[in-house]
Order: structure tokens, then sequence, then C-alpha cells
């Protein structure tokens, strides 16, 4: 009995551990969200010529900020590149960067609803048909890279690491096709009536804005999925599309 009561004594006298901050905590006390974007993807998300950041992601990026914390301009904006998304989000409080939401990586992070439905599509030279493909160019790590092994089996793919990378080699290999979303492609198909859409969408995937994980970011999570159902049901996401030309 003399033993247990020394250790209880023990352990009251241990200092208690302080409680880490939530994460909208931290965000009150900052004043400005910490958000992680592309920095090289019209129309969802880029810099101009002047460096002025432009987008829908950036759109939805500084609303939130006035929803939050009522300033639009209360938004540090961080760029990513794929590879990036995930592994820098303990540094941020979000990441609205194109990124699509999988069962793999719904095991890493917490998604809000989604913003946007994208699909996956291939562009080649207008001569050219699915017999005459030698390979289609597609993001490193991308998840249309399944669907294209399953739509083109005899058609291998050949991994890039940007959509400019993939756009060049496109127009210096005749018979290759270029895979990604349609957001990005149908305006440099716009631009350039030589090349075309090859067959359908392929795919469709949601765009949605992924949040940390944890406890400690419970509350922020819960008010950034009310700001997006809120603007999911009263059309301001509509507007925001139509406002950047989005399929």
């Amino acid at each position: 009995m003399r033993f247990v009561a020394i250790a209880l004594v023990t352990l009251l006298l241990l200092p208690i551990p302080p409680t880490p901050a939530q994460t909208w905590q931290k965000v009150q006390e900052r004043q400005y969200l910490r958000i992680g974007v592309k920095d090289n993807t019209p129309p969802l998300g880029w810099r101009d010529q002047q460096g002025n950041w432009q987008g829908l992601e950036i759109d939805i990026a500084r609303e939130l900020a006035l929803e939050l914390l009522g300033d639009r301009n209360a938004v540090q904006f961080v760029p990513l590149s794929n590879r990036e998304r995930i592994s820098a989000l303990p540094q941020l409080d979000m990441v609205i960067a194109q990124m699509t939401v999988t069962p793999n990586r719904q095991r890493l992070v917490d998604f809000s609803l989604p913003y946007y439905t994208d699909s996956t599509i291939v562009i080649a030279r207008r001569s050219l048909t699915r017999t005459d493909l030698k390979g289609i160019l597609v993001l490193k790590g991308s998840t249309a890279i399944a669907v294209l092994q399953e739509r083109f089996p005899q058609v291998p793919t050949i991994g890039i690491d940007s959509y400019q990378q993939g756009i060049t080699a496109l127009q210096q290999n005749s018979n290759f096709g270029l895979a990604g979303d349609l957001t990005i492609l149908s305006p440099w198909l716009q631009q350039n009536p030589d090349y075309s859409q090859l067959g359908g969408r392929l795919s469709f995937h949601s765009l949605a804005i992924a949040l940390p994980k944890g406890l400690d970011s419970a509350e922020l999570r819960q008010r950034v999925r009310q700001v997006i159902n809120k603007w999911r049901s009263n059309g301001w996401l509509a507007q925001r599309h139509r406002a950047w030309g989005l399929p």
C-alpha cells in the first residue's frame, strides 16, 4: 500500500504536458490562413506576368479568408508541386491545389466537400487516331495512369513532371498524346486548333480542399466544410466556375 501511495504522489508531482493549440486557435491568433496552392495551372491557380495570383482555387482561398477571418487578403499562398501537396500539409492550414479525392489520399488527409468535378481526357494532333498513338504523356503519379492502362492497353504511358513539359513533348512528337484534366487542357486546345480531344472523357474525379487529420484540426475542418456547403447551395461556386470558363 505504501508503494502505491508513493507512486500516486509521484504521478501527481509530474508536470502535466500542455494541450496542443487547436489549428483554428492558431489561425485566429495569427489572423491569416496559410494555404498551399498551384502557381502554374490556369485556370485553377497561377501567377500572371505581373506576379498576381489568379484562378478558381485562388478565389476559393480568398473567399475562405473572408468567410473565416473577415478579410479576403488574410491569406498567405504557398506554391506547391504535385509531389509536395501532402508532405507540406502539416506546415499549412490546408491545401487547395488541384487535389483529387482518392481512397489512398483519404487515409493520409481529410477532404472538404468537392468544389469542382473534373474529367480526364487525351489530346493529340487532329490527324491522329487511337491506332496511331505511340505513347501517352501523363503526369507522374497521376490517378489517370490506371485509367489509361485500361483504355489504351497497347499504348505505353510516359511520365512527365509538368503540363508544360508534356505540351512541349507533344509538339515535338507527332504520334504522342497527352493525358490530363479537362480544366487544364481545354484552354490550350482553344488556342491550338491543330490539336483536338481524342475520344470522349475517360473518367471523372472530384477536386476538394485537403486538411490535416487529427483532433487539433477538427474545428477548422468543420468550418471549412460548412463554408463549402454554403457555396454549393447559394450558387457562389457555380458562378466562379462560369467566370473562369470551366466546362
